[in-house]
């Protein structure tokens, strides 16, 4: 008697818990209504402040700005295999020399402030070059590049380089 009830138990628990997992079973998704319409996601605004340049100063800087990501891949390479010379030749490749923001013609149509922050990461960058030669440690030169990288974030954050036609 007391096995028929364990049976019969068994047989209420477990039976609808098999059938419904079988292969013909439906799965909860597919009993789910699913629309037709496009779901529309909210685009956000772009507040960032545009400065307005020509096509010309426009492509100098993002030319400007490829160079310091080559030069931040070149220097993270070199610190991870610990080769001072190549550390400094990627930081002196985005240094003062390559700035455009130099150009008379440029800074009048960049502002004075992006102009400053540009120099600035230049210099940041000459000065990790100097820094890997004089202490030769690699939390120093990977403290600079992450304020060098502060720069960058801050420029891509509060500008953008709007075509003016």
């Amino acid at each position: 008697m007391k096995s028929r009830r364990i049976s019969l138990w068994l047989s209420i628990l477990v039976v609808p818990v098999v059938v419904g997992c079988g292969p013909g079973a439906q799965r909860p998704e597919e009993n789910t209504v699913k629309s037709t319409e496009p779901t529309m996601k909210a685009v956000p605004t772009d507040e960032r402040t545009a400065i307005a340049v020509d096509a010309a100063t426009r492509q100098a800087v993002l030319t400007e700005m490829r160079t310091m990501l080559t030069a931040v891949q070149g220097i993270v390479g070199g610190v991870a295999a610990w080769d001072t010379a190549a550390i400094r030749a990627a930081a002196r490749l985005a240094g003062v020399s390559a700035a455009s923001e130099a150009n008379p013609e440029f800074e009048a149509q960049l502002g004075h402030e992006f102009v400053q922050l540009g120099m600035r990461t230049h210099t940041s960058f000459d000065s990790l070059a100097a820094e890997v030669t004089a202490t030769r440690n690699r939390d120093v030169v990977l403290r600079r590049l992450a304020t060098v990288m502060g720069n960058c974030v801050g420029c891509h954050n509060q500008w953008r380089l709007v075509v003016q036609p």
